[in-house]
């Protein structure tokens, strides 16, 4: 017989602490997406071309601080090291980050199209599958995110 998975109070804090850090890294993506939009305008950018822009702008600044909230506060008990080690736990942190969100893209592509497009309607002229699909994808990319950071890229610098 199995024994029940458990989880101690020292994970569930990471976790929490990790999800609020995420939720930040959520505006502070939107507010580098704005500003980065608004900087575009005046430059007769087609929008077609400012979007993925200010959207990768927003992204890379977001992973970094993001970084560094989980690196000083999710896992600001882990022996961090020199500067090299601070140069890896952000690369590590980047492709751990990177990877997470082709999860997220592929799981709310693949959940709307299979499961949830058939499940739920709209609500008020809302279609609610595609938001359905997204917080599954965001869920499945949250849960590899921190597994990965959890055991690579914020693991003892001891231990690297």
């Amino acid at each position: 017989m199995s024994t029940p998975l458990t989880v101690d109070k020292e994970s569930l804090l990471r976790l929490t602490r990790f999800a609020i850090v995420g939720g930040s890294g959520v505006v502070i993506n939107l507010v580098i997406f704005q500003l980065l939009l608004l900087a575009l305008e005046p430059t007769g950018m087609p929008t077609s071309t400012a979007i993925p822009i200010a959207n990768a702008g927003g992204i890379l600044v977001s992973i970094f601080t993001n970084f560094l909230l989980n690196d000083t506060w999710t896992w600001g008990d882990r022996i961090k090291g020199g500067r090299k080690e601070w140069v890896r736990r952000v690369g590590r942190y980047y492709v751990s980050a990177s990877f997470a969100a082709a999860v997220q893209l592929i799981v709310t592509s693949v959940s709307h199209a299979h499961f949830w497009e058939a499940l739920v309607s709209d609500w008020h002229g809302i279609a609610l599958a595609p938001n359905a699909a997204l917080l599954t994808g965001i869920a499945c990319g949250m849960g590899i995110n921190f597994i990965i950071s959890h055991k690579w890229a914020f693991k003892d610098a001891k231990n690297a």
